[in-house]
Order: structure tokens, then sequence, then C-alpha cells
């Protein structure tokens, strides 16, 4: 279930201190793979962001998400790999019954600045919506 990956994730990383986490965020951004400049566009653009963030989704064999991503500033990059490697490969139908609150557990919107929790909850809504936007 999403939901315990989520709490997990979050126990995982709540023994990092403020900027423990934030280093974290960037230390996997490192790791994240890069989006096609030609979905680079404004329809998969996270409105909001404090940077550029781009979105796509597609389902796969057994209604399975698959999310891919992208930004140009590093905490972004790290939040989005976060939150969608906890995604990716996850069945559409229950992605598309989450409700960004059920992303509280991971304990990291508290260090973000207002315009980053602004930009977190719209990518969730985006994720959550490319899932609803498969399965109908």
């Amino acid at each position: 279930m999403i939901i315990n990956k989520i709490k997990s994730k979050g126990e995982e990383i709540s023994v990092l201190e403020g900027t423990e986490k934030l280093q974290y965020l960037i230390d996997i951004a490192n790791d994240a793979g890069k989006l096609d400049d030609k979905d680079k566009i404004d329809k998969n653009k996270i409105m909001g962001c404090a940077s550029n963030l781009w979105v796509t989704g597609e389902m796969q064999e057994g209604n399975r998400m698959i999310y891919h991503f992208d930004a140009d500033a590093f905490i972004t990059k790290g939040t989005a790999k976060l939150v969608i490697d906890l995604l990716n490969h996850e069945p559409a139908s229950e992605i598309a019954k989450l409700k960004r609150e059920d992303f509280k557990g991971l304990g990291i919107i508290e260090l973000l600045t207002a315009q980053r929790q602004s930009g977190l909850s719209n990518l969730l809504e985006r994720l959550i919506q490319l899932a609803k936007e498969k399965i109908s």
C-alpha cells in the first residue's frame, strides 16, 4: 500500500536533521534522470514552483504508473524524485485515491519555503490527476 511506503520513507529520513534532509534531497537529485526536451512544455510544467519542474506520466502493463520528470533546481528535483519514487510502478487506481495530506508523513514539507511547499502541493495534485486520467 502506498501510504505505508510513504510512512516508511518518512521514518527512514526522520533521523536526518533539518539541513541534512535538504542535503539528502540534493543528493538524490543527482541520481534522477532527465526529461526529454520535447516534454519540457507548459502542459507538463508544474505551476507555482520556485523553479521549473516538468512531469509526465504513463500507464504501463498491469495498470501501473510510470512518471518521468526534470527540474532546473536540485531541491525541487530531489523533492520530486522522493515523491515519484514512491509512486512509480504503483497501480494507477491506488494513486488516484491519494490526497496531498497522505504525504505529510514524509516530514519534508516543513523544510521547504512557502513557494516550494506550494510547488510540492501542485506536484502531488498533478501526479494524482495523471493517474486519474489514465484510468478514466
